[in-house]
């Protein structure tokens, strides 16, 4: 698998941005909506230490389908949403939506690829801990309980359904986080998320094409019966999403 480039860095967002500009009546700023969004993804941490951790830390603006590969540093989504996976395991993938861990930093690399525009908060691990404390510390402990529970499900997952239902699930479960009816996902894209074989992704996608529930387009699938789909998914993600 290639590994997705780093977006480019943007300016440090730090706590002492004004939320408004009198010039503007009062009204929110791109500055300040930007903060806001930042103070809602920290919403786990007590205030004071959301104050911290926003003094440091840059944030990163995406366009949908760019990808996004870190190792290093500690990865806050902060508007958007991603689709995440681990080592190249598709056993690992997941979507993530604001307010959830991309990375810990603990050095093991994570990529992903935006299916909408998108913003990421990033800072090291050692500013993170300076500025967070023991409440960063544990919400990034709790990323990592996720992530070993999601790799639990995806080999469940592999183990108990058919490729298709789990193609099909995969797509029901974008298609539930940020409501559109097309996925920026080309058919390589998902097998790698999934873990499965190029030829096996082009059977299902050409099954669910056959049976009306999408259309298939370079880089692109939609959904033309988002109900019908549900019926051919398997299920899995939406039972641990409701768990």
């Amino acid at each position: 698998m290639t590994e997705a480039p780093l977006l480019a860095s943007a300016a440090p967002i730090t706590a002492e941005r004004r939320l408004s500009d009198p010039a503007a009546g009062g009204e929110p700023t791109q500055v300040a909506e930007q903060t806001l969004q930042l103070w809602r993804a920290f919403a786990p941490l007590p205030p004071e230490r959301r104050r911290w951790a926003l003094a440091k830390g840059r944030v990163e603006a995406a366009g949908a389908g760019q990808g996004l590969a870190v190792s290093d540093e500690v990865a806050v989504v902060v508007a958007g949403v991603l689709c995440v996976h681990v080592g190249g395991s598709g056993l690992s993938s997941d979507i993530l939506g604001p307010g959830d861990v991309f990375s810990t930093g603990a050095g093991r690399q994570v990529a992903g690829n935006w299916i909408t525009d998108g913003l990421v908060y990033r800072t090291s691990l050692a500013d993170w801990i300076e500025t967070a404390g023991v409440d960063g510390l544990s919400h990034l402990l709790e990323a990592v309980d996720r992530s070993k529970a999601r790799l639990e499900r995806g080999l469940r997952c592999a183990s108990r359904h058919r490729a298709t239902e789990r193609v099909a699930d995969l797509l029901c479960a974008l298609h539930d986080v940020t409501g559109l009816a097309t996925a920026p996902l080309s058919q390589e894209r998902l097998g790698v998320m999934l873990g499965l074989r190029r030829t096996t992704v082009n059977a299902s996608c050409r099954a669910l094409h056959d049976a009306g529930l999408t259309r298939t387009a370079r880089g692109q699938i939609r959904l033309t019966s988002i109900d019908a789909l549900r019926s051919t998914a398997c299920g899995c993600r939406r039972m641990a999403q409701s768990s």
